[in-house]
């Protein structure tokens, strides 16, 4: 057979990819979870977010914009029952004010614990409320009772000894202080289902008692006497 010298062969059609379209549908499908992501988080809570402004801009001594909410509308998240303990911590921030030298906050994974200072809240070796730790029980007392919330009151102290008639050792102060905390509540209209109340006494200390000398240190002894309020949402 004679081949002409213009003819060119012909190659074999090479085979059309398709890998592209399946690496396209999925990114395409990853893009629109994406979207649909950021537009459900893009909705800003008015509330949450006018109360977070407010407490930023006192703890910062600034000035907030003007808030449009009313005495009422500030209750909303309690009132509401709300199971957002950072939010139920903002608004406690908020009924305490500022009683930083009496009162702190942190926000645990199950509760918010309101931290009452035993050095303001008692005299030594008593379990009596004092009237400035009346003022501030009675801030908090109304609202939580409202919302109903479950309370767990614990006493700490101190590893001072303590032999009195009426408190054989710091088991017994401590539980007394709790308790004296858990009436106050019970008697502003706080369901006492709802409370427990336990005494530690200074098996739980926030700082040590004494240094690796045994001396003992009376700041953090102070800061060992409190009396820890533990705020959960009813489940």
């Amino acid at each position: 057979m004679q081949i002409s010298g213009n003819f060119i062969p012909r190659k074999k059609p090479t085979p059309i990819s398709t890998g592209w379209s399946l690496t396209l549908a999925d990114m395409m499908t990853l893009l629109l979870c994406f979207f649909v992501l950021m537009l459900s988080v893009a909705k800003v809570d008015q509330h949450r977010y006018e109360a977070m402004s407010d407490i930023l801009a006192e703890a910062m001594k600034g000035k907030a914009a003007p808030s449009k909410r009313t005495a009422e509308q500030a209750q909303i998240p309690l009132k509401k029952k709300s199971r957002n303990l950072f939010e139920l911590q903002l608004e406690l921030a908020k009924l305490i004010g500022k009683e930083s030298r009496a009162v702190n906050l942190k926000l645990r994974p199950d509760a918010v614990a309101i931290n009452l200072k035993g050095g303001v809240f008692f005299k030594l070796g008593s379990a009596d409320l004092t009237g400035e730790a009346l003022t501030i029980l009675d801030k908090l007392a109304r609202p939580l009772t409202d919302a109903h919330y479950t309370l767990t009151i614990e006493g700490h102290s101190d590893n001072l000894a303590i032999h009195s008639t009426q408190f054989p050792s710091n088991w017994e102060l401590s539980s007394a202080r709790a308790s004296s905390v858990a009436r106050y509540f019970i008697a502003q209209g706080f369901p006492k289902n709802d409370i427990q109340v336990m005494g530690l006494a200074d098996t739980r200390p926030l700082a040590p008692n004494t240094d690796k000398k045994g001396e003992p240190i009376p700041t953090n002894q102070s800061k060992n006497r409190r009396v820890i309020i533990l705020v959960r949402p009813v489940k």
